[in-house]
């Protein structure tokens, strides 16, 4: 978090829920920015993942945290990359 509050700003408000239950899990990924509800002890590799309230993909097998890495990575760049581009492009206030 903290290379990423200095690259994207606002990113310290983003909710994650990693969650373990296939209970509750997945209605609390839900209400995140952006959620994954693992699978549990003896349960098949599969993990529902959603993106602001909306399940988007499930992920599957050995690499699940990686992928869902890569998904936060992609979030994190195109809800926030774009605030910090604007900030850059502004120009500086005239005193």
């Amino acid at each position: 978090m903290p290379t990423w509050k200095q690259r994207y700003p606002g990113v310290e408000s983003m909710q994650v829920a990693v969650m373990g239950c296939v209970v509750n899990g997945p209605g609390e990924s839900r209400h995140a920015d952006i959620g994954i509800s693992l699978p549990g002890a003896d349960e098949a590799p599969v993990a529902p993942v959603f993106v602001d309230g909306q399940r988007t993909v499930t992920l599957k097998g050995e690499r699940i945290a990686e992928e869902f890495q890569a998904i936060v990575d992609d979030y994190v760049r195109r809800r926030y990359g774009s605030v910090a581009q604007r900030q850059s492009e502004e120009p500086p206030d005239a005193a």
